[in-house]
């Protein structure tokens, strides 16, 4: 987990020149900017490794795919069958840094996008970017030789939506905040 992190970080460094060469250098950052920067720079991150594999011609890709399908080489359809196995296995920490990590890298992107983008702070759009995201990486895996497992799937989907959910319990907190309706009146001089 040490080496996965220390690749993400070394990766999202790589990534910080180009946010900071494409963002407007002249201007002093504002907060959404800078959320804006970190996020990029953080989901490329989690996209380079997650996208890490044998790349070839379009036809060899998808060659090896129809295979792999065929076959079902690497590939697990059966909910929760990885997960049951790393836990019942003999090195179960490692397990729970699989499964802790799978869910845990994904909880950035539910956190992020409603909070820096409106339009997908509604519980159907969130659960709609959650799939997707997840689906295109598990469906790229498919032509790149890397393993494709539902429970990859469920985790990631399930770091998501612990993001957004994350990010409704902030959100909340914050608008109680600015409540004035939330704020203690002063007691009135009453009658006696």
């Amino acid at each position: 987990m040490i080496s996965q992190l220390t690749k993400l970080a070394c990766i999202c460094l790589c990534a910080l020149p180009v946010w900071l060469v494409l963002r407007r250098p002249w201007r002093r950052p504002a907060p959404r900017e800078i959320s804006l920067g970190l996020f990029m720079v953080f989901m490329a991150g989690v996209l380079v490794m997650a996208l890490e594999g044998q790349w070839a011609s379009p036809a060899a890709m998808l060659s090896s795919a129809c295979e792999r399908v065929r076959t079902g080489d690497h590939i697990n359809l059966v909910p929760l069958l990885t997960i049951r196995n790393q836990l019942t296995g003999s090195d179960v920490s490692a397990a729970l840094t699989q499964l802790l990590g799978n869910t845990l890298l994904f909880m950035p992107w539910g956190f992020f996008l409603p909070l820096l983008w409106r339009r997908f702070r509604g519980f159907l759009r969130m659960t709609g970017m959650s799939l997707a995201l997840t689906l295109f990486i598990e469906g790229t895996q498919l032509f790149i030789g890397r393993m494709v497992d539902v429970d990859d799937l469920i985790l990631n989907f399930a770091g998501s939506m612990c993001g957004a959910s994350l990010w409704w319990i902030c959100h909340r907190i914050a608008r109680r905040k600015d409540d004035p309706c939330d704020t203690p009146t002063a007691p009135t001089a009453g009658r006696s």
